[in-house]
Parts: structure tokens; C-alpha cells; sequence
């Protein structure tokens, strides 16, 4: 067997290993670290006479078990012996076990049952680029009990693409000689690197073709293809098909959502020439045999949790500069290969050099939960290498107390323990602990099991969730669906069966059990804040708690349901409108009676102007149901009313109008009268608000009456002495003044009925002269003046000699200033 370059840093490792320091490993793809450092360590311990496994952390179940038979082959022995695994669904272990390869959340889960890890020498912490939340917490926990409680206790750290400096920063805090790091240079085989043409807006699926033909043609081994997801492969798979492969190759799929033998048929050593179409849980560990060419479509989908919505949506992103040389790395594991990339060399230097932690954008809830679990109530008191978000923090937090897993001051409840020691995301766990109490427990594990893993007769539309629990637990699952992802659920459900509590379900009052009903109700339990009621206008969408628009309520019904309140337990967070992929009719009476509120609430009525009233049946914020109810009249509807009218100021009518700008002009001259402001305008209206409900009534309101008592009676009399209603005429009749914004004060008169009257009168203590409207006997203006005297003295002279041809019957004396005024202005006989 040729040398590994991983054999070179082996001596150092042991060495750090055997003095209690841990190691920070980088090692790059084909290097052989998986398969060669958990050996080493195993022997490191051996030679120190050093008891307890060495536990071996990987991200997925599928490197998990293929690392630990490549290493138990090699020994000539069975997976079990000194090699073992422990994964979700399968276990293979003894009492000879010294190595055991795990995932993350098993490693977590075992770490509940014993937080001493007191059979464990060491912990190796494999893949560590990924960051996945569950790395971060597994680092977490086991530095921490290394730095308080298990000085002894191996660690070591490593990845072929991680950012080494800030785990070393994180775990030499306070000691420089905790950790060391070690590199170990070169590959196994080298791998040439080919980048393609960006081509945006064109679908994956017809620009990879292309590139796998090359691999093919240009290497002789199998193709490796990284694609987002498992509807890209089909798509793949498709077009493959459509275009024709060489007679001697296969397509083979790698997903998470197949079944552990079919993941092993793909990666199984085989003569015959494979094209492997695969998502990225072949990007690391993950050795597929005979593989010289990778062809890497540069994007995965990634689980982004949005804690506003509480909803977890997969987006298709590019993936960093370090995945895609782990990509590249398969392709150099068992001899020289190359990578055809489809982007270009240019887009090459715009990605990023490492992917986004996970703990920046995942549902937290699982974490707070099994930390509370420990008497961790305040999830930022442990040391983080990278520290989690706030807002997921309280959403976790909010989500776990909305369970009933936690109290208000985040410890754990009796329910919460009982959630925590099952292997299941707390909703899960939740709805378990709901529907145990009415449905045997085999059909709870199986109705567990298709909630958490990928639901093999999601295809099935006409079955409920019930249906598909029956039809596996009683073997009456249709002949079309693949019988080794049912053996996947069922020993998915064995496992969930082992956590569940002992017991026996109460029986219903009428004797048999309604099993939808008990789904519906055990789901409700779990997903309270999913409640959606459906749109009468629009029977497609609806509206869920929170707020958030929903559709797709058709499809997954049926055309003929008619149901109104759903809970729609799975659903899609993207888009606009979260889209609907499973729901179950619920009833109101199910609902927690604390939730439910009758509320009377008021809002604005903007085609009648007016403040109406509706009392609610709420449901958190969903509003179930609401009728029209009598405005009260109270401060909220005066509120309500203020905050509309005044966007539609002035009110109150002409006259009204006329008054304030009256008390104006007199407030620019005498201060023991008010301005009039808009805060002294906006202080009335919220008076006259009090008591009315609509802009009709504001319009008829007392505004003159009021701006009077605010005033006060003094300065009314100043304003009605420096700023009158009216002025008296030369003759002893009287005419009215008019205020308008904008315009000088003015009086409408005849011009008969100003004979004698030599000057302009005058208000405001004489600073303003009324303007004179001055009219002819049928009416209508002759002239405008300010200035009476100088009209008089020569405009009349003109104005007089069409006025006496015009009304010759009229008196029109030469002058005016003599004559007396007369009021019908016919000369006298």
C-alpha cells in the first residue's frame, strides 16, 4: 500500500496526545487522516496503557459507518470488534470496542446520559470545517470538560480546509499550552483543476452535461457530480438519460434521504464505470472507490432558520472556496484525478474562503434544550468558539417555553426532561409526548419517525398522516413504494420506541380511537404557532399565527375539503407566502382556552370617514372569527378619530375658519391674546374628538364655542373690539367685515352708502385698513380700494359719469364727501 502523507505527522500527534495537549490537525483532501489518525490515537493509548475508547465525531451517519468498516477491513476484523459505530437507526458495538465512530448528535446524546465521558481517552472532532451547529456545541462541551473536569481527556481537531488560528485562540485561552497544531503537507495524488464559463440564468442541469461527458472521455475511473439537492439530481438524471452515457456506465444517486443500504450500494467498490450524482454528503469522509473525476456545480442548499418567523427554508447558495477543494479532493484519493468546476476563474475569487458557521442561521431550540437539560440555563455562560445570535437565542428560548419545555426562567420542566432523553427536534418530542397518551407506542414512533426523517409516501396525497402511520405499522403500504425506506422508518421508529414512556394509552369515551384525530391534536400540541385559517374569498390561502400568508392549501386538502382551520405543520419559510407541504383540519375546541381571547377592536373606516367596531375571537393574533359591534365612544375611539382628522385639517367649516385667522391677526398685536398654532389647532380637535366617532360629526361639532373657552373671555372681547364682526356706515347701517387667509380684511358696500365718508376705516388699533368692496346699485363691484380718500378725490369723478348714464335715476353728486349716503340712492323728489 503506498504511503499516506498523514503518516508524516503521526509521530508529533501521538506525542501531543500522549502528554494530555490537544491538536488542531489540518490535513488536506486524499491526505488520509480519517482513516489514519483514530488508529494512531487507539495506539497512543495501548502504549500508554491508557484505558477507554476513542470517540471518532462525524457529521453524517453515511461516513460514520463506511470510515469505521474501511478501518475495521483493514484490521482483518468485523465492524464491532475494536472498530464500531453508533449512529441514528444502527449500532455496532461491543465490550472489545476501542475505536467508535458517531455522528454529532449521538456523540450529544451520549454526552447526556454520561457528561464525564468516563469510558472516553479521546475525542476526535472530524470535518471540522463544517461547523455545523452541533460541532460548535460538541467542541464546546468537551473543552469546557476538558478545562474544568477531565484534564485527561484527548482532543483532537481536524479538517483538511478549517481556519486553525481561531480554534487554537479558542482553545489555548488562558493557557498557551493547551493546543498545538500540526500540518500535514500534500496529497495523496494530485488533482488538475478546470473551470468552466459562467452562464448565469442557466439551469444546472443542462450546463453539467457537458462537463460530465469530459470526465468521462478524459479519465477511467467513476464520476463523482456535487449537486444542491435531490430534486437537481433527478433533473440530472433526466437530461443524462435524454443525452446517453457510453453503454458501460451507470448512474448511481448519494442523498441523505436514502436508505443506509442503498447509500452503501453507491459507494460500494464496483468494475462497472459509475457516474455518481450526489449532494455534498459525499463531500467529506466519504471515500466512493475508483472515483478519478469530480464534476462540482459550485452550489448546495443550506437550512437557514428565520427565528422572526419561527420557519427553517432551504436556500441554494454557492458554496465556499473551502468546499469546493474538499469537492476537488475526491477526485485524489485513489489516484491522480481531475475536477471540472462550473464556474469560472474569475468567480473563483469572489466566494468565500469558509462557510458561514451554522450557528449564525439555525433553529437553536435543540441546543437551549439539551443545555437546560444539564442545568444550563444561560446559553452565552459557555465559551463559544463562534457565540450563537441573540434573536435565535429567544427564539429558541420562546419556542421551548410555547412547548412547555422550559419555565419563564429558562430551567426545565418535568415535560421538558422527558422531551430532552428522546433522540428528536423538541417539536417532535413534543407532539410524542401528546400522542402517547392516546395512541399505542409503536404507532407513535412510526408517526415520529416519518415527521423527522423523509416521508416515503409523501407521494400519496389521498392518505392522511394516520393513514401512512396504519399502512406501515399494519404492512398495507402500496407495492409501488420502496420497501427498503420502509425498513428505514421502521427502524427509525424502534429506536424512537426505546425513548418513549412505559405505559398504555387512556381509551376514548365511545370505545374506539379516532387516530386522526389523535395526529391532529398530538401535532397541535407541537406546533401551536401554525394554526392557519383559510381565506373565504381565496380557499388556496390563508393567514397563520404571527401574521404570515400561506398557500398551497388546495393541493395538499384536495379540491372538495372545506375545512377552515388547519394546522399546517409543514411549511416552507421562502417566498412572499410560506408554501404549504402538509396540513390537518383542526377544531377550535382543541385550541388552548388560554389563547383564545374575545376582543372588541376598533379601526378606521376610511369610505365612511368614520371609526368602526368589531368584536374578535382571537386565537393568539389569528383572528377566527369577528362581527360588527356599537362604536363605545371611548379614548381609543377619540384616538382613532384624532389621528384620521387631522390629516384632513381644517375642519369645522368655513365661519370657523374665518374666526381663527380673526384671533390671529389681533394675537400679532396684543399678547393677552393666544396665536393660533398648530398645536393649539390640534389640541381642539383631540377636545372635540371626545364623545364622536366620525369626521361628519367633527364638521358639526361646537369648534367656535370651543376655541372660545380657550381663549377666554377677555381676550374675545379685545379680538372683538381690535378685529369686529362689522363696522358702521356713514348712513348708521352696518357691514360685515370678512377675514380670509391670505387676503387684507374687507367689507362689501355701495358706493351710496359711502357719501360722506372721507377716509378708509380701520382696524387692529388703526394698523390695517379695510379693503373696500365698493359696488354699483345692482350689486356688483366698481371698485377695490385701500385707500377711500384718494378714490374719492379721483377715480369717482370717472365711475360717476357711467353710473348716471347707466341709472339716471340714481343721485350721483359731483361731490361726495358733502352728499349725505343714501340707502336705495334714488334722488330725491
Amino acid at each position: 500500500m503506498n504511503r499516506l502523507p498523514i503518516e508524516d505527522v503521526l509521530s508529533p500527534l501521538q506525542t501531543a496526545i500522549g502528554n494530555g495537549t490537544a491538536v488542531v490537525l489540518k490535513a488536506p483532501p486524499g491526505a488520509g487522516k480519517t482513516t489514519g489518525v483514530p488508529p494512531a490515537v487507539l495506539q497512543t493509548l495501548l502504549d500508554n496503557d491508557v484505558a477507554g475508547q476513542v470517540w471518532v465525531i462525524q457529521p453524517r451517519r453515511l461516513a460514520a459507518r463506511s470510515v469505521a468498516g474501511w478501518i475495521a477491513k483493514s484490521r482483518g476484523e468485523s465492524v464491532g470488534e475494536t472498530i464500531g459505530y453508533h449512529v441514528r437507526m444502527d449500532r455496532r458495538e461491543s465490550k472489545s470496542t476501542r475505536v467508535l465512530f458517531m455522528t454529532t448528535g449521538m456523540f450529544l446524546r451520549r454526552m447526556q446520559s454520561d457528561p464525564l465521558l468516563e469510558n472516553v481517552a479521546c475525542v476526535v472532532l472530524d470535518e471540522f470545517h463544517e461547523r455545523t451547529l452541533e460541532l460548535d456545541l460538541a467542541l464546546a462541551m468537551t473543552h469546557r470538560l476538558r478545562s474544568e473536569l477531565r484534564d485527561d481527556l484527548g482532543l483532537v481537531v481536524m479538517s483538511a480546509t478549517m481556519e486553525t488560528e481561531p480554534i487554537l485562540a479558542y482553545l489555548n485561552e488562558g493557557n498557551p499550552q493547551n493546543a498545538v497544531p500540526l500540518r500535514c503537507e500534500g496529497r495523496a495524488y494530485p488533482v488538475t483543476v478546470h473551470h468552466g464559463e459562467d452562464q448565469p440564468g442557466e439551469r444546472i442541469e443542462r450546463r453539467i452535461v457537458k462537463p460530465i461527458r469530459e470526465a468521462l472521455m478524459n479519465s477511467n475511473g467513476h464520476v463523482l457530480v456535487f449537486l444542491p439537492g435531490v430534486g437537481e439530481i433527478h433533473r440530472v438524471q433526466s437530461e443524462l438519460e435524454r443525452a446517453g452515457l457510453p453503454g458501460d456506465v451507470r448512474l448511481v444517486m448519494l442523498h441523505g434521504s436514502l436508505s443506509p443500504k442503498q447509500q452503501d450500494d453507491a459507494i460500494r467498490p464496483s468494475s462497472e464505470r459509475k457516474v455518481v450524482l450526489s449532494t455534498n454528503i459525499a463531500e467529506t469522509s466519504v471515500t466512493v472507490d475508483g472515483v478519478t473525476a469530480v464534476v462540482d456545480s459550485g452550489m448546495a442548499k443550506v437550512p437557514r432558520f428565520d427565528s422572526r418567523r419561527g420557519l427553517t427554508k432551504l436556500e441554494t447558495t454557492s458554496i465556499s472556496l473551502a468546499s469546493a477543494d474538499q469537492r476537488s479532493g475526491r477526485a485524489g484519493r485513489t489516484a491522480p484525478g481531475e475536477a471540472y468546476r462550473l464556474w469560472s476563474q474569475a468567480a473563483q475569487r469572489s466566494r468565500d474562503e469558509y462557510d458561514v458557521p451554522e450557528i449564525l442561521r439555525s433553529d437553536l431550540s435543540e441546543v437551549v434544550l439539551m443545555l437546560a437539560s444539564h442545568g444550563e440555563t444561560d446559553l452565552f455562560a459557555m465559551r463559544w468558539l463562534t457565540a450563537p445570535p441573540n434573536h435565535a437565542v429567544e427564539s429558541a428560548q420562546s419556542l421551548l417555553r410555547m412547548l412547555g419545555a422550559i419555565d419563564e426562567t429558562g430551567r426545565i420542566t418535568r415535560r421538558g426532561q422527558a422531551m430532552a432523553e428522546m433522540p428528536l427536534h423538541p417539536r417532535i418530542a413534543r407532539m410524542t409526548t401528546e400522542a402517547v397518551s392516546s395512541l399505542p407506542r409503536y404507532s407513535v414512533a412510526i408517526l415520529a419517525a416519518l415527521m423527522s426523517e423523509r416521508d416515503p409516501l409523501e407521494d400519496m396525497t389521498s392518505m392522511t398522516l394516520a393513514d401512512k402511520v396504519d399502512a406501515i405499522e399494519n404492512n398495507r403500504v402500496p407495492r409501488s413504494v420502496a420497501a427498503s425506506s420502509i425498513k428505514s422508518i421502521r427502524s427509525v421508529a424502534e429506536t424512537i420506541r426505546r425513548s418513549l414512556p412505559k405505559g398504555e394509552p387512556k381509551q376514548a369515551d365511545g370505545g374506539e380511537i379516532d387516530r386522526d384525530v389523535s395526529v391532529a391534536r398530538a401535532l397541535l400540541s407541537a406546533y401551536p404557532d401554525r394554526v392557519v385559517l383559510r381565506r373565504s374569498d381565496s380557499p388556496d390561502r390563508g393567514r397563520m399565527v404571527g401574521g404570515r400568508g400561506v398557500s398551497g392549501l388546495t393541493r395538499v386538502l384536495g379540491e372538495g375539503a372545506s375545512e377552515e382551520l388547519l394546522l399546517c405543520f409543514d411549511v416552507d419559510g421562502g417566498g412572499t407566502e410560506s408554501r404549504v407541504r402538509a396540513a390537518v383540519p383542526i377544531r377550535e375546541e382543541w385550541l388552548d382556552p388560554e389563547q383564545i381571547h374575545t376582543v372588541r377592536t376598533q379601526s378606521w373606516d376610511q369610505e365612511r370617514g368614520a371609526v368602526r367596531c368589531r368584536r374578535q375571537v382571537t386565537y393568539g393574533d389569528l383572528v377566527l372569527r369577528e362581527t360588527p359591534d356599537k362604536v363605545p365612544g371611548d379614548d381609543e375611539t377619540a384616538s382613532i378619530l384624532f389621528d384620521n382628522a387631522k390629516m384632513q385639517l381644517p375642519l369645522g367649516g368655513v365661519k370657523f375658519q374665518k374666526l381663527l385667522h380673526r384671533i390671529g391677526m389681533v394675537g400679532e398685536i396684543d399678547d393677552q391674546v393666544p396665536s393660533v398654532t398648530e398645536e393649539m389647532h390640534l389640541e381642539l380637535l383631540r377636545q372635540l374628538c371626545a364623545g364622536r366617532s366620525s369626521l361628519q360629526e367633527l364638521r358639526s361639532a361646537p369648534w367656535t364655542d370651543h376655541v372660545l373657552g380657550m381663549i377666554g373671555y377677555s381676550a374675545w372681547q379685545i379680538v372683538q373690539q381690535e378685529a369686529p364682526e362689522e363696522v358702521q356706515l356713514p348712513g348708521g347701517r352696518r357691514a360685515a367685515v370678512h377675514y380670509d387667509e391670505g387676503k387684507p380684511p374687507w367689507i362689501e358696500v355701495k358706493i351710496q352708502l359711502c357719501f360722506g365718508w372721507p377716509d378708509t376705516p380701520r382696524i387692529l388699533r388703526g394698523r390695517q385698513p379695510l379693503q373696500l368692496h365698493l359696488l354699483g346699485p345692482n350689486g356688483r363691484p366698481q371698485q377695490i380700494t385701500n385707500d377711500l380718500a384718494s378714490f374719492w378725490a379721483t377715480t369717482y369723478g370717472e365711475i360717476r359719469k357711467e353710473l348716471r348714464r347707466r341709472y339716471p335715476k340714481h343721485d350721483w353728486p359731483e361731490d361726495a364727501l358733502s352728499a349725505e349716503a343714501s340707502f336705495n340712492g334714488m334722488k330725491r323728489r
